[in-house]
């Protein structure tokens, strides 16, 4: 199991491993869900149909899947 853990989470490592560290838990938080929701992303794992974003501008999309919970 700890192997199967260790390599789903390489991807983390390596964006995180050149940070020099966070300073507190909120800046952490945000950075691994930014990283996890662009792999999401890329995978098509993120259903953007439940959003309802036919013939939206970029950034509304963004605001939208960002907002969404």
């Amino acid at each position: 199991m700890s192997n199967l853990n260790e390599q789903d989470h390489r991807r983390i490592k390596s964006r995180t491993d050149v940070m020099l560290g966070f300073k507190r838990f909120r800046n952490a938080a945000i950075a691994l869900a930014s990283i996890e929701l662009m792999h999401r992303i890329r995978k098509g794992q993120f259903n953007l149909a439940k959003l309802d974003l036919k013939d939206t501008a970029v950034p509304s999309v963004w605001n939208a899947v960002l907002a969404y919970r």
